[in-house]
C-alpha cells in the first residue's frame, strides 16, 4: 500500500513540476504505455502515470474556462450565484466567491461558467450564500505578485479553482435576482456570521473564537499572527485535521459509551460501529460549519479512512489508513498537493505514527506527551523552512499546554455554542464568550513565549534537493532505542542548514527589482552587505510589501542583518511596507528624503555626494542636493551603484523632469548607466529626452503593476527608449527582474521570475 501511494503522489507532483500540459496526443500514449505495463514488475510506473495523467486532467478541467484578455478593465455585466459567506475586511468592504455563469461585455449574454472572486466596497448589500445577483464588475486573469520566497497568489487561485478576480462598480444595475436555495448550513453559517459581526473583535479572543466556528479568520490581526506563527500554534486557528480529529475523537468516545449502555441497540449495531458512525457525522457537521474549505475537506477524508475501517470491522494500520488518505484526498483533489497544508498535516499524521505511536516504554503519559510535541516540532522544521523559511523553536514549550487547552476546552465549548446557537443566541454567546475568555487566559503565556529572542528559526529557504535526505535523516534520529545506527541522521539534516544561497562575488553586486504591483522595491546585495531601496506600497493594516514580499525575499536569501533602507520619497508606494521590513530587520542605517516620517527618527537625510564602498562596489548618492524648492517626487533619492567591473545601475525614485534637469545640470558626467530603474515607473512626467540620452541605458526597468490604473508606463516614454535601443522589462508583468553586475568587464546578466519559474496554471498572454 506505502509504494503505489508513493508512485501515485509522485505522478501527481511531477505534472505541478510542469510548465506545461501534456498536449492531447499524450493521453493516448499514455494508455498505450499503461497496456503495456501490465507486468507485475511495472506497476509501481503504471500507478505513477495515473497520478500524472489524472491531476493532468483535472487541471484541464479547472484551466478549460479562461477569461478573455480583451474583457480585462472593462465593465461587465454578469449574472450567477454566490457561493459563500462575504468576508468583511478593513475599509468598509466585503470579499466573496461568485460563480459566474454568463455575462454580457454589450454584445449580449455569452455562457461562462466560471468561478470569480468579488470585492465589493461602500456597500450596505451582504448577499447570502445561493443568491442569484446580477452585478456590473471588472474582472482580470489571476496574477499576482512574483518573487523569489513571496506567497504564490497565483497558485492559490487556480488551488481554488478561481478563474478570475475583480470587483464590483457602483452601478444601478446591481441587483438581487433570487433568493436561491439557502441550505439549512449554510443558513446557519450566515446567521452566525452577522452574529460575530455585531460582536467586539477588538479583542484577540474572539477573533480567534471566529475562525473556530465558522473557519473565517479574516479578523485575526497581523500581529496575532506573527505570535501564533513564532509559537508554532497557528494550526490551532485553522479548522483542519487536528481540530477535526478533537471533535471526531471525542463523539466517538461518547456515543460508544451511550451506545453500549443499551442492550437492544447493541444487539443491532456494534456500539463501536455505531460511534465510528456518529464520529463521522460530527466530523462532516464541523467542517461543513466551517465552509467545507479544502483542508477541511481532506481532514473529514482522513478521519472518514479511518472511521469506515472501524465500522466496517477490519483491522488498519494506522500506515494503511495513511495511505488510503493519500490516495483519497489526490483522487478528489489532486490539485491539493499545491498547498502546503496538505504536506504538513500529512508529514505531522507521519510522525505520530513512525515516531511516537506503539512505542512501549516505561515513560508517563505527560512524558509521552511532551516527547511527541519535541519530536513533531523537529520533525516539521524541514517543511516549514522550505514553505515559510521559519520554524518554531519553542513550538514544543506552546503546543504541549496550548493544544489540550484548545482542543478540549475551547473547541468544545465553541462548538456546543454553535449548536446551542438555533436554540438560544443567548445561552451561544455566553459559550463564545467563555472560549474567548479561556483564550485570554493562555495568550499571555504565547505572547511571552513570541517575545523570546530565541522563539523562532529564521533561514534561507533550503533547496528542494536536501528536503529527502533531511526527512532520512529523521527517519534515523528517531527510531526506536536499542536499534544502532540513529545518529549518522544528523549528518542528512546538515544540508538543510549548512547549503546556503550563493552570494555575489567580491566587486559584483546582485539587484532584485521586486514585484511589488504599483510601487517599488530593490534589494542590492553584494558579498557581505545588503541595502534596500524603498519597501513598496501599504494596502492597511492587515497587508503590505513589506511584510508578504521583502521579508520572504530577504529569508529566502539567506540575508541575516540589513545594513541600509533607503526610502527615496513619502509616497505610500515607496515607503508603505517600512514599518514591516524594519520590524524583522532593523537596519543599521536608514537614509531618506523624508526622515521624519520613519519611526523613532532614526533616519538622516540622503544627500547628494554620499559615497560608501562595500565588498568593492561603490556607491554614490546623486540627489537630492542642499538646494532649496524641491519637494516630493522631485527630491527622491538617486542612488548609483558601480560594480569594479564598471557597470552601473541607476535607482530614481519617481523624480520628475524638474529633478532631472537639475541632475543633467549638476552631474551630467554620473549619469551613463547600464542600467536604469525607469523614474517615476514610466509616467509621462519623467524620462526626458534628454535624460534618457544622458544616461543611454541598455537596460531599462519599469517598476508597474500589471494592469495598473495609472496606466504606466506611458506609451510614448516606452517608445522613447525603445527607440534609444533600450531592452525594457515591466516587474508587473515579468515577476522580480535580477540584475547582476560583474566585477570583470561582462555586461549585466538578467534573469526574470516569470521566465525561469514557469507554471502551467499562469495565465498565456
Amino acid at each position: 500500500m506505502l509504494l503505489p501511494a508513493l508512485a501515485f503522489l509522485a505522478g501527481v507532483c511531477t505534472l505541478q513540476c510542469c510548465a506545461e500540459l501534456p498536449p492531447g496526443y499524450s493521453y493516448i500514449l499514455a494508455v498505450i504505455v499503461l497496456l503495456l505495463l501490465r507486468l507485475p514488475a511495472c506497476r509501481y510506473v503504471a500507478v505513477f502515470v495515473l497520478g500524472f495523467f489524472w491531476a493532468a486532467l483535472r487541471a484541464e478541467a479547472v484551466l478549460g474556462t479562461q477569461l478573455d484578455i480583451s474583457l480585462e478593465r472593462r465593465t461587465l455585466l454578469v449574472e450567477g450565484t454566490v457561493l459563500d459567506l462575504p468576508r468583511q475586511l478593513p475599509g468598509g468592504r466585503i470579499r466573496f466567491p461568485f460563480h459566474v455563469e454568463r455575462l454580457d461585455a454589450g454584445a449580449g449574454w455569452v455562457d461562462f461558467g466560471a468561478r470569480v472572486r468579488l470585492s465589493w466596497y461602500e456597500t450596505a448589500a451582504v448577499p447570502a450564500p445561493g443568491e442569484r445577483w446580477q452585478l456590473a464588475v471588472r474582472l482580470k486573469r489571476p496574477h499576482g505578485f512574483a518573487n523569489p520566497g513571496g506567497f504564490d497568489y497565483e497558485r492559490w487561485l487556480f488551488q481554488q479553482r478561481i478563474r478570475a478576480t475583480g470587483y464590483v462598480r457602483k452601478d444601478a444595475r446591481n441587483q438581487r435576482i433570487a433568493a436561491g436555495e439557502v441550505s439549512v448550513i449554510s443558513g446557519l453559517r450566515q446567521r452566525l456570521m452577522a452574529y460575530h459581526n455585531g460582536l467586539d473583535e477588538g479583542g484577540t479572543a474572539l477573533s480567534l473564537v471566529r475562525a473556530l466556528t465558522i473557519g473565517d479568520r479574516s479578523a485575526i490581526a497581523p500581529e496575532q499572527w506573527d505570535r501564533l506563527r513564532a509559537t508554532g500554534t497557528s494550526h490551532l486557528m485553522a479548522i483542519s485535521g487536528l481540530h477535526i480529529s478533537l471533535v471526531a475523537a471525542m463523539v466517538f468516545w461518547l456515543a460508544s459509551h451511550v451506545w453500549s449502555r443499551f442492550a437492544r441497540l447493541t444487539e443491532r449495531i456494534p456500539a463501536r460501529k455505531a460511534a465510528a458512525m456518529c464520529a463521522l457525522a460530527a466530523a462532516l457537521l464541523y467542517a461543513l460549519l466551517a465552509g467545507f474549505s479544502i483542508p477541511t475537506r481532506r481532514a473529514v477524508i482522513m478521519v472518514g479512512v479511518l472511521m469506515l475501517a472501524v465500522a466496517s470491522g477490519r483491522y488498519a494500520s494506522l500506515l494503511q489508513v495513511l495511505c488510503l488518505a493519500v490516495f483519497a484526498t489526490l483522487l478528489i483533489d489532486p490539485l491539493s498537493v499545491l498547498a502546503a497544508g496538505w504536506w504538513l498535516s500529512f508529514w505531522a499524521v507521519t510522525v505520530i505514527a513512525w515516531f511516537v505511536a506503539g512505542r512501549i516504554g516505561r515513560e508517563s503519559l505527560a512524558q509521552k506527551w511532551i516527547f511527541m510535541h519535541v519530536v513533531l516540532a523537529i520533525s516539521m522544521a524541514p517543511l516549514l523552512l522550505v514553505f515559510f523559511q521559519q520554524a518554531s523553536l519553542i513550538a514544543p514549550l506552546a503546543n504541549v499546554i496550548a493544544v489540550p487547552w484548545v482542543g478540549m476546552l475551547v473547541v468544545p465549548l465553541a462548538m456546543l455554542g454553535t449548536l446551542l446557537f438555533t436554540v438560544s443566541e443567548a445561552a451561544a454567546g455566553l459559550l463564545f464568550m467563555l472560549s474567548g475568555w479561556l483564550l485570554d487566559i493562555i495568550w499571555p503565556w504565547l505572547d511571552w513565549l513570541a517575545g523570546l529572542e530565541f522563539a523562532a528559526w529564521n533561514q534561507h529557504q533550503p533547496g528542494p534537493w536536501t528536503l529527502l535526505p533531511a526527512l532520512a535523516g529523521l527517519a534515523l534520529l528517531f527510531v526506536p532505542r536499542g536499534i544502532p545506527g540513529r545518529w549518522p541522521g544528523v549528518l542528512l539534516l546538515l544540508p538543510l542548514f549548512a547549503v546556503t544561497p550563493l552570494q555575489p562575488d567580491p566587486g559584483a553586486a546582485r539587484i532584485t527589482l521586486l514585484d511589488v504591483g504599483q510601487g517599488l522595491a530593490a534589494v542590492v546585495q553584494t558579498r557581505h552587505h545588503t541595502l534596500v531601496y524603498d519597501t513598496g506600497p501599504g494596502f492597511g493594516p492587515a497587508f503590505d510589501t513589506g511584510r508578504s514580499v521583502l521579508v520572504p525575499f530577504l529569508r529566502q536569501q539567506g540575508v541575516r542583518t540589513l545594513d541600509m533602507l533607503v526610502i527615496s520619497h513619502g509616497d505610500n508606494d515607496h515607503i508603505g511596507g517600512a514599518d514591516s521590513l524594519l520590524h524583522a530587520y532593523p537596519a543599521a542605517r536608514i537614509v531618506s528624503s523624508v526622515p521624519e516620517k520613519l519611526p523613532d527618527n532614526a533616519a538622516s537625510h540622503c544627500r547628494q555626494g554620499q559615497r560608501w564602498r562595500w565588498d568593492g562596489v561603490e556607491f554614490l548618492m546623486l540627489h537630492p542636493g542642499s538646494e532649496a524648492g524641491l519637494a516630493g517626487n522631485n527630491a527622491s533619492c538617486v542612488l548609483r551603484v558601480q560594480a569594479a567591473g564598471g557597470d552601473r545601475l541607476l535607482l530614481t525614485g519617481d523624480i520628475e523632469s524638474a529633478a532631472e534637469h537639475r541632475l543633467l545640470r549638476s552631474h551630467a558626467d554620473a549619469l551613463p548607466a547600464d542600467v536604469l530603474v525607469v523614474p517615476h515607473h514610466g509616467s509621462k512626467t519623467s524620462s526626458l529626452p534628454e535624460f534618457v540620452r544622458a544616461v543611454a541605458p541598455d537596460i531599462a526597468v519599469f517598476p508597474a503593476g500589471h494592469l495598473n490604473r495609472f496606466r504606466f508606463p506611458d506609451r510614448h516614454v516606452v517608445a522613447r527608449y525603445a527607440a534609444a535601443g533600450t531592452t525594457l522589462y515591466q516587474t508587473g508583468e515579468s515577476g522580480a527582474v535580477g540584475i547582476d553586475l560583474a566585477a570583470d568587464t561582462a555586461d549585466p546578466l538578467v534573469s526574470l521570475y516569470r521566465e525561469t519559474n514557469p507554471r502551467y496554471w499562469s495565465p498565456a498572454d
